[in-house]
């Protein structure tokens, strides 16, 4: 019977079919060799689109991040899949925005997709998933087959407006043979979405049958018990309370009574930018005080040590994110000076030469060796080693521009990455430097000192092609050793076609 309906559908002139732009990211996702750079071209081309995938980079939920201040570091800071996704939920929202003239009511289908989209993804995120992103996206697609049905029969939902989501349910399996999610998972299909996400929607109305059944798939159970959630926040649908999803959500995620009321008050956190960012409005604040007032009392029951955590519930959170953030920072910074680690650099290094290349714009490096940093040490003691790091760290913080990356490689050893730079444009930096470390005074055990040092910088511009990342740093370092070859307190340049010119401090050295 399914096959049939599927005839009718295809046979349907208006069924729904994705926006121009959300048809070209579909393009991309499918593209296992899209480069960043594709993506923020397309992007690019819809400024309203760029400005929320910038916004949501900045946004509470992903709050743990560095912030982005343009759409290229949103996307390195998002991740190429993650980018993608957010940016197809985006620019799908419209569909569920057009009136429907008769039984469906699509503003609360809207409400209801989106209260799915920020359940699965938080459920996904307790419960330890990485794919949170795609999370987010099936739970907004959940619902969209109620749109194609609609269309191809205008009165099929006539008389259920005041009706509950599984009423819809069982209403379209008698008169079809299927809900409108199994149908929704065919509909994706056709658009050629991933095959994780058609699994996941078209099973996403199985609620607690799918908890079971899916054994080996968490990300379908978690867009099941989104829906599942939703109809908790949509009030009125005669959904259960917390405490009787409670279980389920243990059985199916592992998340207890503490995890599901933290995944309850983390979704009522969440919904305000949620609809700043969709610009439609999702909360009921009677339905969703309800909701805290039973996550608070199911906890309250379930372990009466955990009364002191409930009261305090938000704050606890609150700690838990500082946490998070307070480790992922101190994975990516250097623990002596606080700028980027050598690890953080590297990868972040791999993303901007790819980015590039494919871009085609500039890319330049500079590698900065502090001149005989050991006298330092030996002499007045590693301390003040320490402290003349510290401030060279913050020197060359001053003179980058903030899309630049400043990172300590080793020991004395720093490294700035200019992303849209040249090589004649890196020199002046070079130039800046230097001049900056000559004016800048350490005072030690009541003595004063300067530390000069000697730069390399190399760029992959119009004149200058490498390989891959692991070359321009090779080059870069040549460059840094021929300024120390050549007396030090100085910097070169890495030219291939070049000779060895000095003027002043400025020396441009060709490849060794």
């Amino acid at each position: 019977m399914f096959g049939h309906i599927e005839a009718r559908l295809k046979a349907q002139g208006n069924l729904p079919s994705p926006p121009a732009v959300a048809q070209r990211i579909i393009r991309l996702a499918n593209d296992p060799g899209v480069q960043l750079g594709a993506v923020a071209d397309t992007l690019a081309k819809d400024p309203g689109l760029a400005a929320k995938v910038l916004r949501i980079a900045n946004s509470p939920l992903y709050a743990r991040r560095r912030r982005s201040s343009n759409l290229r570091q949103a996307l390195t800071v998002l991740g190429l899949n993650a980018a993608t996704t957010l940016a197809l939920s985006f620019s799908l929202a419209p569909m569920f925005q057009k009136a429907s003239p008769k039984g469906l009511d699509l503003r609360r289908c809207w409400r209801r997709s989106l209260l799915g989209a920020v359940a699965s993804r938080t459920l996904g995120e307790l419960a330890g998933l990485e794919r949170t992103e795609d999370l987010f996206l099936a739970g907004l697609l959940q619902d969209i087959a109620m749109l194609a049905i609609d269309r191809m029969s205008p009165d099929f939902y006539v008389g259920l407006e005041a009706a509950g989501h599984a009423d819809y349910c069982r209403h379209e399996i008698e008169r079809l043979g299927a809900d409108h999610a199994r149908i929704g998972g065919w509909l994706l299909g056709q658009w050629r979405l991933p095959e994780h996400l058609c699994r996941a929607v078209a099973a996403s109305h199985g609620g607690a049958a799918v908890a079971e059944s899916a054994a080996d798939d968490r990300f379908e159970r978690c867009v099941a018990l989104g829906g599942e959630v939703a109809d908790l926040f949509a009030g009125g649908d005669g959904a259960d309370t917390v405490a009787d999803l409670a279980p389920t959500v243990l059985d199916a995620l592992g998340l207890d009574a503490v995890r599901f009321g933290d995944a309850i008050a983390t979704i009522v956190r969440l919904l305000p930018e949620v609809e700043q960012l969709f610009e439609t409005r999702v909360q009921d604040p009677v339905a969703v005080q309800s909701l805290l007032d039973q996550a608070r009392e199911l906890l309250v029951v379930r372990n009466l040590e955990t009364l002191t955590r409930v009261a305090e519930l938000e704050a606890v959170t609150g700690e838990l994110e500082a946490r998070t953030e307070a480790l992922e920072l101190q994975s990516r910074r250097d623990a002596l000076t606080g700028v980027c680690s050598r690890g953080h650099f590297d990868v972040v290094l791999e993303v901007e030469f790819a980015s590039a290349v494919a871009g085609r714009w500039p890319l330049a490096l500079i590698m900065l060796d502090l001149d005989h940093f050991k006298r330092i040490n030996d002499g007045h003691g590693h301390p003040a080693g320490d402290a003349v790091l510290r401030a060279t760290a913050k020197l060359l913080g001053q003179c980058a521009r903030d899309t630049d990356l400043v990172a300590r490689y080793g020991g004395e050893e720093f490294v700035l990455l200019l992303p849209r730079t040249d090589l004649v444009a890196a020199a002046a930096v070079c130039g800046r430097i230097l001049k900056a470390l000559r004016e800048q005074v350490h005072e030690v055990a009541h003595q004063v000192i300067r530390v000069s040092a000697s730069l390399g910088a190399a760029a992959l511009d119009g004149r200058h092609r490498f390989r891959d990342a692991e070359q321009l740093v090779r080059a870069a370092d040549r460059a840094l050793y021929s300024a120390k070859n050549g007396g030090r307190d100085r910097f070169v340049c890495h030219d291939v076609d070049l000779g060895v010119v000095e003027v002043g401090s400025f020396h441009v050295g060709g490849s060794s």
